[in-house]
């Protein structure tokens, strides 16, 4: 039988569905009846869902979209039930052991897993274990060598030093010794006295000046430029420049010959030519010329003459000569200044 009930008539409540009338009962009492998930699942998706109760009863619900269920009640045959129940024990059964299958292989392929999770951590491990010792070992080599190379460069540095020392020593005997030479010069004794020409150098070996000695007192000396050349000789007492000197230029020309007192010049000053000629001589005093001064040509003869006062100021006659000795020129001064000129 079939019966047919409208939207305003069924109830759902849960999973359970309550029909307040149907078309093959006169009863206004509800019906309920029951429907498990999937049953609703099935009913909202498709709109049917067949239920067989345990007498054999088939009911089919139509959930059309007229919002209507049809209950259909049939008769079934109790062995086709039970065959039908024992199938679905059967199924159920299947289904379980299918599970326990499922689970036994899950299992043990999450043993298997574990296990070689294991196993890789394991050989991590190991190989970690293995570079660590390596890293440690090549550590253990480079500090090795470290250390012999510092005590190699130590003792190479000790060894250097020694023979920087060595040398230094030798270097500063090699001086003192050239120093003294330097010195005390070189020369001949006679009768345990410095005798003749001594020999003296500088710091650099280059020979400086020489004295000549006699019967051990020195009468003469002689300083000589680096390039060699003869710059200046005299006598000297107390360590300064006493009596008459000569000068030479860069060549080692004649340049000037002075008097001196006491390392000062103080006396006849002269200047010559390059040829050795007499070219200017007065007194000198106290770097100022006084006195009468005397100028010749570079051929000899007298250029002019004239006198200074003590403050270099010239005064007096003056006069100008020619090559031939005749007179050019007098010019008359005054405490340096001009009075007169009368001319030849």
């Amino acid at each position: 039988m079939i019966s047919r009930i409208t939207k305003s008539k069924i109830s759902i409540l849960g999973l359970s569905l309550i029909v307040f009338s149907c078309s093959n009962n006169n009863s206004n009492d509800p019906v309920i009846f029951h429907f498990s998930k999937k049953e609703m699942n099935e009913l909202n998706k498709t709109g049917k869902v067949v239920q067989t109760d345990d007498k054999g009863v088939e009911r089919v619900f139509i959930y059309d979209d007229k919002f209507s269920i049809t209950s259909k009640k049939n008769k079934t045959d109790p062995k086709k039930v039970k065959e039908k129940s024992e199938a679905e024990k059967k199924r159920l059964a299947e289904k379980k052991a299918a599970e326990e299958k499922r689970l036994a292989r899950k299992k043990a392929a999450e043993e298997k897993r574990l296990a070689e999770k294991k196993a890789a951590e394991e050989k991590r491990l190991a190989k970690k274990k293995a570079a660590d010792e390596k890293r440690l070992t090549e550590k253990k080599a480079a500090e090795e060598k470290r250390l012999a190379e510092e005590q190699a460069a130590a003792e190479a540095k000790k060894i250097a030093e020694e023979q920087a020392a060595t040398e230094a020593k030798r270097l500063a005997e090699e001086q003192a010794a050239a120093e003294a030479k330097r010195l005390e010069g070189e020369g001949e004794y006679k009768d345990g006295k410095k005798d003749g020409t001594w020999t003296f150098y500088d710091k650099e070996g280059v020979k400086e000046k020489e004295i000549l000695f006699a019967d051990g007192l020195d009468t003469l000396h002689t300083y000589y430029s680096s390039n060699g050349n003869k710059m200046k000789e005299g006598k000297m007492v107390d360590g300064k420049e006493e009596g008459n000197w000569t000068f030479y230029d860069e060549n080692g020309v004649k340049e000037r010959e002075t008097e001196h007192k006491s390392g000062q010049e103080e006396g006849i000053y002269t200047l010559f030519y390059d040829n050795g000629q007499m070219e200017v001589q007065g007194p000198y005093a106290n770097k100022l010329r006084i006195g009468k001064w005397t100028w010749w040509y570079e051929t000899g003869e007298k250029w002019k003459e004239g006198d200074y006062a003590d403050d270099q100021q010239r005064d007096g006659t003056w006069a100008v000569w020619n090559k031939d000795g005749s007179l050019i020129e007098e010019s008359i001064y005054s405490g340096g200044e001009f009075q007169s000129k009368k001319k030849y």
